[in-house]
């Protein structure tokens, strides 16, 4: 199994891991300054799974980084409010991984990758 296609399974998890959260727990109420945020890590990661192999790497490490930002300014408004959120730690920790992941298999100098240029030497 390859990088992309973890990542992909992996977004698809969180995609909807958030999507439930946000339909079970009311976090859909109109006083969360999360919702938004949250709704678009959902989309984020749920388009970038399904993203065509052309756009797979960009569209993934977009969507988990956008999530690893939002969670954790998530996970720093428990902190303000004296609690901690393990979970979203967690996810933090996931999204950071596969990033760095989907990033290192895009390195030039990766056993069976050379970087090409047009211009001649």
């Amino acid at each position: 199994m390859n990088v992309v296609t973890v990542a992909r399974s992996v977004a698809a998890v969180m995609s909807l891991i958030m999507a439930g959260y946000l339909a079970v727990d009311g976090a859909h109420r109109p006083a969360n300054m999360f919702l938004w945020p949250d709704v678009a890590v959902a989309v984020f990661l749920a388009a970038a799974a399904a993203l065509p192999r052309r756009f797979a790497h960009a569209g993934l490490i977009f969507a988990f980084g956008w999530s690893a930002g939002v969670i954790t300014v998530s996970i720093f408004s428990y902190v303000v409010r004296g609690a901690f959120a393990w979970p979203n730690l967690a996810l933090v920790l996931v999204s950071v991984l596969m990033a760095a992941l989907l990033t290192r298999s895009l390195a030039p100098d990766r056993p069976g990758r050379s970087l090409r240029t047009s211009v001649p030497n």
